[in-house]
């Protein structure tokens, strides 16, 4: 994971808020995965347009967490989804 990576949802694959968090469906499967984020993570972030680490701070000035307990999160979340192949992520540098 690169802080300076953004994530885009592969082809095939669709993102919408739950209660718990995101749920993904991937019209490859057809296969349904449940991601318990709650409310980190706004499925608008998979549109490519805002990087880990914006997301990072973004979340941070909104939770009383520490920086760190948040990227542990947010890197963990992400590398599952990508090792699922429900999204791709692109280095800017």
């Amino acid at each position: 994971m690169s802080p300076g990576k953004v994530y885009c949802l592969k082809e095939g694959v669709q993102v919408r808020p739950e209660v718990f968090g995101l749920l993904f469906y991937d019209y490859r499967g057809p296969k349904l995965y449940f991601v318990p984020s709650r409310d980190l993570i706004n499925i608008s972030f998979f549109a490519g347009r805002q990087t880990e680490q914006e997301l990072i701070e973004t979340i941070a000035t909104a939770h009383p967490w520490s920086r760190r307990d948040i990227q542990d999160r947010v890197r963990q979340i992400l590398e599952m989804l990508e090792t699922k192949g429900l999204v791709h992520g692109q280095s800017l540098s």
